[in-house]
C-alpha cells in the first residue's frame, strides 16, 4: 500500500471524474501543441476560432476571428482585465456587423444550450509570463481558461490554504497574462474542494463547496462543481463584481447562496407560493444573494418580462446596491429618486429592476399596480414591519411576489412574529431557506465571537439599565438602529452615566492598553461603540490621551449646527470614503475607529477583530453591530467583543434568540479560562509518565510514549484545542501560571508532529503551529529552551549498521527509520520512480504495523532491508544507464524474471509514451495492452497469467511514475 500522494489520490482521480462527465482530457504536450507550441499562449486558438465562427454565424468569420481574439487577449493583466472578459463571455462585448452595418453582441459561450461548446482540459500546464509557473490543472471552454484547479494531498494540513496562496499569491504576481482569463479556482485534497474566485486575496470570498449542505465525498463534490451546466451557470451568474469605497471586488456565490436563488426561481417558476423568507446570519452574503436572483428571475420566461424590486432601508445601502447592479452588468435598472418616481414607475408599465427605500413607499396610493409578474425582493426584512410602510407596499402591489432576507434570527417579539408571519407562511418551518451562524462557522465564512465583561465600576447601575433601556426597548420592539438612537436619545439619565467625564477617561484607558496588548500585536484593528455623536468625540478626546492620535478617527453623520467638540471631527464624504478604505488596509492608519450608528451595519472590514461595546444594544441590533467581527481574515481565529455597558451579564436578555445563536454565535471568555485550566490539567496527566522535565533522553521516550497511534491522536486532538484557547486568551494574566507548562507542552506537540508526519520535514513551520504559540516556542528557543527531534538517518550502503547501533528503543528505530525513508522517497522519486513502489510497501510494514499484525522488531527488520535496496537499486541504475522512467519498468521486469529485461523496458517506456491518455481511455488503454503482451510474448512470456500479471504491473508502474 503506497502512502497518499497529490498526484495519484488526487490529480488523478479527479482527471478520471472529468472525464466522466464530458470533459475532453487533453495531455499536456497535446495542449503545448495546440498552443503551437507557444507556453506564452493562454488560449486553445484553434478550437476558440472554430467555436466563436459557430456560435456567432455571420459575425465572426475567418477574416474576423483573429482580429476578436486578439482584443480579448490584450485585457489588462489584473482585476479590471478579469471583468471584462468576464464581460466578453456574458455576451455583453460586441462585434461591427459588416452585412447588418450595426454592431452585434458577441457570444462566446452558449448557456442555452451547454452541449453546443467544448470543453477540454489538461493537468501540469506551463506557463511563462513574469516567471514560470506549472498550475496543476486548467479547465478550457471554448479554447477560453475559465477555472483553474490546484490538488494537495490529503495528508497536508490546511491544505486548502497553501492552494490559496499559491493561486492569489504566486499566480497573480507571477503569471498575471494567464491569471487575468480563468474567473474562477478550486483546491482538491480529496477530501474537501474548495473555490473562491481569482483575483480575490480576502479569506472571506473563499469557501467549501457542498452539496445540499453536505459533505458528500469527492467524487460527487467534483462531479457537482465541474458538471457543465453548473459550471455554465457560475460563469452566467454567480460570478460578480461588485464596487465599495470606489474599489472593486470580486466574489463567486457561496453553496448556500446559490441553493437559494435556485429556491426563489422555482418557486415562482412553479408558482406553488407567491412569498418566502431567506435567513442566512450577518455576514453571508445577503444582497449579492438578492442581485443574482433578480437577474434570474428577469429570464424566467414564466414571468414574462417581470418587474422587480429591491427594497432596503437605508441610503447608503441604495447607493451600493445600485452601483453592484451596474457592475453585475444587470440591465433596465433604475433607482427611484422620490417617492413621487416610484409611484410613476409603479404607476407605468415599467419592466425592469426598480431599487428603492422602503420609506418611499410612505401614503403610496392603493392597486398602483396589479399585475402578478411583480417580484419584491427585501433586504433586511424584519424591519420593513417598522410603521406603516410594509403594510403601504403591499396595497400598492397587491399580487406581487415578495421575498424577505434577514440576517438576524426570529426572535419572539413582535418584530419577529411579524416577519414569519408577512413572508413565511409558505413554509412549516417558516423559511424558504435558512444559514445559522453554527454551520457559517463550520464553513469558516464567519468566524466565532468572544465576549469579555469588564470590572463591574465601569458597568451602567442595572436600575437604570432596566428602566431606560430594556423596559423600553422590549415594549417598542425595536427593529432597526435608528429607531434604538431615537429611544436613547431620550434615555437622559442611561445617557449622563455613560458619560460621565471620569468613566470615559477609564474606559479609554482600558481600551488602549486592551488594544496594545491584545489587538494590535497580531495586526488586527477595532471598533469603539458609544452611545452617541457626543460620546463619539468624548472617547476620541481621551485615547488620544492614551495612544497617538493618529491610531483612531471618528466616523459619524455631520450635522451644519455642530459645535465643538463635535464639529472638531467632521468628515465630508470624501473624507470618510478615504478612512473606510484606510481601515480595511492592515497596515494604514487608523487603527481604531469611534462611531455610534455609521458602519454598524453593511461596513465590512475583515481586519476588524474587537468591538469595544459602550452602547446599548439588543437583539436584532446588538447582532448586526457585533457582526461587523466575524469576518474571516488570515490568522484570525475569533472576534472579540468588549463589553463596558454590562449587557452581556445576561445573554438570553440581550439576545432573546434561539439557543444556536445564543451557544454558538457568543461564548464567555471566562468560560473559556476555565476550559483552559481543565484541558491544561489533562494534557498534564497525559505526559506524567514521560517525567518531559528530565531532558536526558526525553525525545526517545516521547516517540516511544506516543507510538501508539489512538494515544497519539488523543493528545493531538486535545493540544489543538488548547492551543487554540491559548491564541485567543493571551496576554490574558491569567496566563502567568502556566506559561511554562503551556511552552513544554508545545514543544512535546511539535516533537509528535514532526516525527509521525514526515511530510512535516519540507513543510511550513504556519501550519505546525498558531501565530501566539509559534512566536512565544521561538523566543523560548533563542534562550536554549527547546526540545528537538531526532536527526534522520541516511540511505546509504550503511543504513543497516546505523540502525543497529543507534541506541534508543526498537519503535524509536521504527519510527525514525520510517520518516527518513518518506523523506528519502519524497525528495528522490523524480530522478529515482522506483521508490515510489518501494514507498508502498514501506506503507504495507507501517499499516501492518498499526493493525498489530508485525512486531516492532518485525517492522524494523523489513524497512531495514527495504532502505538497503532503495540505496542498492540508486547504484544499479546508475549503473545500467536507463532513464528513471525505464528504469522503473525494468525493476518490474526484473522482478517477474522477464528475458532481456532492459530491451523489454526500453520497448514498453516507448510504447507507452505514446499513448499517454491510456489511463483516461478505456479505448487506448486495451491498445496498449495488445502491444505490451506481443512484446513479452516475443521475449519468451508465454504463460497466460503471467502475461496478465506482468502487464498490470507494468500498467501500475507507469501510474506510479507519471501519477
Amino acid at each position: 500500500m503506497s502512502r497518499l500522494s497529490e498526484k495519484r489520490d488526487v490529480q488523478e482521480q479527479l482527471i478520471n471524474y472529468l472525464v466522466g462527465i464530458g470533459w475532453q482530457y487533453w495531455p499536456p504536450d497535446d495542449v503545448l501543441a495546440a498552443r503551437n507550441g507557444d507556453e506564452r499562449e493562454p488560449f486553445l486558438p484553434a478550437v476558440a476560432r472554430e467555436q466563436l465562427i459557430a456560435l456567432n454565424p455571420g459575425l465572426v468569420t475567418e477574416d474576423n476571428v483573429d482580429d476578436v481574439l486578439r482584443r480579448l487577449r490584450l485585457v489588462r493583466p489584473d482585476l479590471s482585465g478579469n471583468e471584462d472578459f468576464l464581460r466578453a463571455l456574458r455576451g455583453y462585448w460586441t462585434v461591427y456587423d459588416e452585412a447588418e452595418k450595426r454592431e452585434r453582441n458577441l457570444t462566446l459561450i452558449d448557456y442555452e444550450d451547454p452541449d453546443a461548446n467544448h470543453y477540454a482540459f489538461t493537468q501540469e500546464l506551463r506557463f511563462v509570463d513574469r516567471d514560470t509557473r506549472r498550475m496543476d490543472m486548467v479547465l478550457w471552454v471554448n479554447g477560453f481558461p475559465v477555472a483553474v484547479v490546484e490538488n494537495k494531498s490529503p495528508t497536508v494540513p490546511e491544505a486548502e490554504m497553501e492552494a490559496f496562496e499559491q493561486v492569489q499569491h504566486t499566480y497573480t504576481h507571477h503569471i498575471p497574462e494567464f491569471l487575468k482569463f480563468p474567473l474562477i479556482f478550486a483546491a482538491c485534497d480529496g477530501i474537501r474542494l474548495h473555490y473562491g474566485p481569482t483575483w480575490n486575496d480576502d479569506l472571506k470570498a473563499y469557501y467549501r463547496w457542498k452539496v445540499n449542505g453536505q459533505d458528500v465525498g469527492m467524487e460527487r463534490l467534483a462531479k457537482s462543481l465541474f458538471d457543465r451546466r453548473t459550471l455554465l451557470g457560475v460563469l452566467r451568474d454567480y460570478v460578480i463584481f461588485f464596487r465599495a469605497d470606489d474599489q472593486t471586488h470580486k466574489f463567486v456565490l457561496r453553496p448556500h447562496q446559490m441553493r437559494t436563488v435556485e429556491k426563489i426561481t422555482a418557486r415562482l417558476d412553479n408558482r406553488d407560493a407567491d412569498s418566502g423568507l431567506v435567513w442566512h446570519t450577518q455576514g453571508s452574503g445577503k444582497s449579492l444573494t438578492m442581485i443574482v436572483a433578480a437577474a434570474q428571475l428577469r429570464r424566467l420566461p414564466s414571468l414574462s418580462n417581470p418587474t422587480l424590486l429591491i427594497v432596503v432601508d437605508r441610503r447608503e445601502l441604495e447607493t451600493q446596491m445600485a452601483q453592484n447592479l451596474e457592475a453585475y452588468g444587470f440591465p433596465a435598472v433604475v433607482r427611484a429618486e422620490s417617492k413621487e418616481h416610484l409611484r410613476d414607475l409603479l404607476g407605468s408599465d415599467y419592466r425592469g429592476l426598480i431599487v428603492t427605500l422602503i420609506h418611499k413607499f410612505d401614503r403610496m396610493p392603493r392597486d398602483l399596480n396589479m399585475r402578478d409578474n411583480v417580484v419584491v425582493l427585501v433586504d433586511e426584512a424584519h424591519r420593513s414591519q417598522e410603521g406603516d410602510l410594509g403594510t403601504f407596499m403591499r396595497a400598492a402591489l397587491p399580487n406581487a411576489s415578495y421575498f424577505g432576507f434577514t440576517g438576524t434570527p426570529i426572535d419572539r417579539g413582535r418584530i419577529g412574529r411579524g416577519t414569519f408571519e408577512t413572508f413565511g407562511k409558505p413554509d412549516p418551518q417558516g423559511y424558504l431557506d435558512k444559514y445559522g451562524i453554527a454551520e457559517s462557522i463550520d464553513d469558516k465564512t464567519t468566524v466565532p465571537l468572544y465576549y469579555m465583561l469588564t470590572p463591574t465600576e465601569l458597568h451602567v447601575d442595572r436600575e437604570t439599565l432596566e428602566k431606560e433601556f430594556f423596559q423600553v426597548i422590549e415594549d417598542a420592539g425595536v427593529a432597526s438602529i435608528e429607531e434604538l438612537n431615537r429611544i436613547l436619545d431620550k434615555a437622559d439619565k442611561l445617557k449622563a452615566v455613560l458619560k460621565a467625564d471620569q468613566r470615559v477617561d477609564s474606559i479609554a484607558r482600558h481600551i488602549a492598553q486592551h488594544y496594545r496588548e491584545n489587538v494590535e500585536p497580531l495586526g488586527f484593528k477595532a471598533f469603539v461603540v458609544a452611545v452617541d455623536r457626543e460620546a463619539c468625540a468624548l472617547y476620541k478626546q481621551a485615547l488620544d490621551r492614551y495612544l497617538p492620535p493618529d491610531y483612531s478617527r471618528v466616523v459619524y453623520t455631520p450635522y451644519h449646527k455642530d459645535v465643538p467638540p463635535l464639529s472638531d471631527y467632521h468628515l465630508d464624504e470624501t473624507q470618510e470614503k478615504q478612512v473606510r478604505k484606510d481601515f480595511r488596509n492592515p497596515d494604514s492608519l487608523p487603527k481604531i475607529l469611534i462611531v455610534t450608528e455609521k458602519l454598524l451595519t453593511g461596513y465590512d472590514a475583515p481586519v476588524l477583530y474587537a468591538m469595544y461595546l459602550d452602547k446599548p444594544l439588543k437583539d436584532h441590533t446588538l447582532l448586526q453591530a457585533i457582526a461587523r467581527v466575524n469576518r474571516p481574515y488570515p490568522d484570525k481565529s475569533n472576534g472579540l467583543v468588549v463589553d463596558y455597558v454590562g449587557i452581556f451579564e445576561d445573554l438570553q436578555r440581550a439576545l432573546a434568540f434561539d439557543a444556536e445563536t445564543v451557544q454558538t454565535g457568543l461564548i464567555n471568555l471566562e468560560e473559556l479560562r476555565g476550559r483552559f485550566v481543565e484541558m491544561f490539567e489533562q494534557m498534564a496527566a497525559m505526559l506524567k509518565p514521560l517525567d518531559v522535565n528530565n531532558e536526558d533522553g526525553r525525545v526517545q521516550r516521547i516517540i516511544d510514549h506516543f507510538f501508539d497511534e489512538k494515544t497519539r491522536e488523543a493528545f493531538v486532538r486535545l493540544y489543538k484545542e488548547i492551543e487554540l484557547a491559548y491564541e485567543i486568551l493571551s496576554p490574558d494574566p491569567f496566563l502567568y501560571d502556566y506559561l511554562d507548562g503551556y511552552a513544554l507542552l508545545s514543544q512535546v506537540y511539535q516533537v509528535v508532529y514532526k516525527t509521525f508526519d514526515p511530510e512535516a520535514e519540507r513543510r511550513r513551520t504556519r501550519y505546525d503551529l498558531l501565530q501566539k504559540t509559534d512566536r512565544m516556542i521561538r523566543e523560548r528557543v533563542k534562550a536554549g529552551y527547546v526540545v528537538d527531534t531526532l536527526p534522520l538517518y541516511r540511505i546509504d550502503r550503511d543504513i543497516a549498521n546505523v540502525v543497529r547501533a543507534d541506541d534508543v528503543s526498537e519503535r524509536v528505530k521504527v519510527t525514525n527509520l520510517y520518516r527518513s525513508l518518506v523523506v528519502h522517497i519524497d525528495t528522490n522519486q523524480g530522478k529515482q520512480p522506483y521508490l515510489i513502489s518501494i514507498g508502498e510497501e514501506v506503507e504495507e510494514i507501517i499499516l501492518r504495523l498499526k493493525d498489530r499484525q508485525l512486531s516492532a522488531k518485525a517492522a524494523l527488520e523489513q524497512l531495514t532491508a527495504l532502505a538497503e535496496e532503495a540505496h542498492a537499486a540508486k547504484e544499479e541504475q546508475e549503473a545500467s544507464g536507463l532513464p528513471g522512467d525505464a528504469f522503473a519498468l525494468f525493476w518490474v521486469l526484473r522482478a517477474e524474471n522477464v528475458p532481456d529485461a532492459e530491451g523489454v523496458a526500453e520497448q514498453a517506456q516507448s510504447i507507452l509514451s505514446e499513448h499517454a491518455t491510456w489511463p483516461h481511455n478505456p479505448k487506448i488503454e486495451q491498445q496498449v495492452r495488445l502491444e505490451l503482451y506481443k512484446t513479452l510474448t516475443a521475449a519468451g512470456i508465454d504463460s497466460t497469467e503471467n502475461l496478465t500479471g506482468i502487464v498490470e504491473n507494468l500498467l501500475k508502474m507507469h501510474r506510479v511514475v507519471t501519477g
